[in-house]
């Protein structure tokens, strides 16, 4: 856990330098050709911000995980209101259904970072006013979590491989096909496993169920 806490500073911190120090760039020159070089540099810079993440966050998600008594409709709410300003900022429709409470044994920085990964995934990879819901739920010994929404969905062929490390089916930017990796990974060091399925008629669903 303290080389990962120090691997995460040594890498993030010159990441976010290098960051701020294109953004700086930007703003501080008209040129066309320079400026879209620097366009470049900076998407480069975040996608390694990015992978570098959630790198260090599949790392931990595999070591021992801590569990502690926690609300995880309480947990999935807060979540929900976090990514509420980048929802509406994108267009889209971002809401919570299901349980007022829901006590369960978890970790809630493994659980936070599962939440966080499946709403950035749906904002991410649909189109703008998307209707976007996380739903908790309880089930025969257990919860579930999932987050749905009324996108197009996936081929049938694609969804054989929505869990797999670095397989992305998209070619939109800022992806590093390891988001839904560490879903299942977080659900698996909670007893549980993740699903997805399209929905009808049309849309995605993933879905964590927890022990």
């Amino acid at each position: 856990k303290r080389f990962l806490n120090d691997a995460a500073h040594q890498l993030r911190t010159p990441l976010a330098g290098l960051i701020s120090q294109v953004e700086l760039a930007q703003r501080q020159t008209s040129e066309p050709a320079l400026a879209e070089r620097l366009a470049k540099v900076h998407t480069g810079a975040e996608r390694s911000a990015h992978l570098v993440h959630q790198l260090l966050t599949l790392a931990r998600s595999e070591t021992q995980v801590r569990r502690e008594p926690l609300d995880l409709a309480t947990l999935a709410r807060d979540v929900a209101r976090e990514w509420t300003p980048r929802a509406l900022a994108a267009g889209m429709d971002l809401g919570y259904e299901g349980e007022s409470h829901l006590p369960m044994a978890g970790d809630p920085l493994q659980l936070r970072e599962a939440l966080s990964n499946l709403i950035d995934n749906a904002l991410r990879y649909t189109p703008r006013g998307t209707r976007i819901t996380l739903n908790v739920g309880r089930t025969e010994g257990g919860a579930m979590v999932a987050v749905e929404d009324n996108g197009p969905g996936l081929s049938a062929d694609d969804l054989q491989h929505v869990f797999q490390r670095f397989w992305r089916g998209s070619t939109v930017p800022g992806g590093c096909g390891l988001g839904l990796a560490i879903v299942q990974e977080i659900a698996h060091r909670h007893g549980g496993k993740a699903s997805v399925r399209n929905l009808q008629p049309q849309g995605l669903r993933i879905e964590l169920r927890l022990f």
